[in-house]
């Protein structure tokens, strides 16, 4: 896929996750737990989820270490704390 693709999709996606509840996106995130596939399309999708999370001050340590994101697991969203919690 070329950058210019890349570039819209995780366009598209920031958008729409933009547009999202909180609560949205952490069940996007629960969606990709265990999915294994890997493509441009879906790793624009995990990115501009990814970067959502983060643009509203949401904590993700849990899952991600600032080079990687862990779907090993499902999450919730601690509001009080404003930071995902694994949950399984």
């Amino acid at each position: 896929m070329s950058t210019e693709s890349h570039n819209k999709y995780y366009q598209e996606y920031a958008a729409r996750f933009a547009a999202a509840s909180s609560q949205s996106l952490v069940e996007s995130f629960n969606r990709e737990v265990g999915n294994t596939g890997w493509t441009s399309v879906r790793a624009s999708c995990i990115a501009a989820l990814i970067d959502e999370f983060r643009n509203r001050g949401i904590n993700i340590s849990a899952v991600n270490d600032g080079r990687s994101t862990d779907f090993n697991h499902h999450v919730r969203l601690d509001e009080t704390e404003n930071r995902l919690i694994l949950i399984d």
